[in-house]
């Protein structure tokens, strides 16, 4: 048998930063195998998630990593499955950058040097531009503050914090973590980690400062770690619109396209960064 220690430890550590800055040690107890709570919450969450469709906002995003370092305000809108749009804005509220995806092409256009290009959606694109280490899906997901849990995985060493919060690893069929998730009082997602087929970790998000708007609650600040500190981003929302009314052809920059611009520079990768 495998000792239970560094599952205890595991829990310690994620109930402590579901509670914050508590002033009291938390109260950690383990929930037995056939308790329904933590299948209850993943679903009644995955079905919620599912009905988050899109999302408008303004956004102030710090992304620190080993060859990054750099502090944006952009204005985002996010369609699932599929759909975004960042523009990042500069000192006067100018754009700066925008990037758009749109299915399987993406494009770029950089307004300062007149800069373009598009291509094949790929899982590195975002750490290209902005060296946010997601795939374009995972992103979107994230940003709607909506990532849908992996129905084919099993909730197992589930935890349960006196102030309500409940914590559940969720496994293959080989019995590896993929997915570790973390749930407030209220049922709202709070921690999730994604990990490899192996089971080390890929990425960890936490969604915190959650806020009314239209009668849903929305995470208003949602802090993103990289594996092996590869990466460490915050975006904060604001100006949130969960019904936004996005004119066609948003999600396109075939007009700028056909405008004349300067060469592509080669000599340094483009980015979603300010210039200022």
């Amino acid at each position: 048998m495998r000792p239970l220690w560094p599952h205890a430890l595991a829990l310690v550590f994620l109930l402590t930063t579901l509670c914050g800055a508590c002033a009291h040690p938390v109260r950690v107890y383990p929930l037995a195998p056939d308790d329904p709570r933590p299948r209850a919450l993943i679903a009644a969450w995955n079905g919620w998630a599912r009905q988050r469709l899109g999302l408008r906002a303004r956004a102030a995003l710090a992304v620190d990593g080993p060859d990054a370092h750099f502090r944006v305000r952009q204005v985002l809108v996010v369609e699932r499955p599929s759909r975004l749009r960042v523009e990042v804005l500069g000192f006067l509220d100018q754009t700066v950058a925008v990037l758009v995806i749109e299915g399987s092409r993406y494009e770029f256009f950089d307004a300062e040097n007149r800069a373009y290009e598009s291509g094949e959606v790929h899982d590195g694109l975002l750490w290209q531009y902005a060296r946010i280490d997601l795939t374009p899906g995972e992103a979107i997901d994230l940003l709607l503050g909506a990532p849908i849990l992996d129905p084919t995985l099993h909730p197992v060493r589930a935890a349960a914090s006196g102030a309500g919060a409940i914590w559940a690893d969720l496994v293959d069929e080989r019995g590896v973590v993929r997915q570790r998730v973390g749930f407030d009082r209220e049922g709202r997602l709070v921690e999730f980690e994604v990990r490899d087929t192996a089971g080390a970790l890929e990425w960890r998000a936490r969604f915190e400062d959650y806020a009314e708007v239209d009668g849903d609650d929305v995470a208003h600040t949602i802090a993103l770690e990289g594996s092996a500190g590869r990466s460490r981003a915050e975006i904060e929302l604001r100006d949130v619109d969960l019904a936004p009314d996005v004119p066609n052809g948003l999600f396109s920059l075939r007009a700028a396209k056909r405008r004349p611009r300067a060469r592509i520079p080669r000599a340094a990768p483009l980015r979603l960064t300010s210039r200022r």
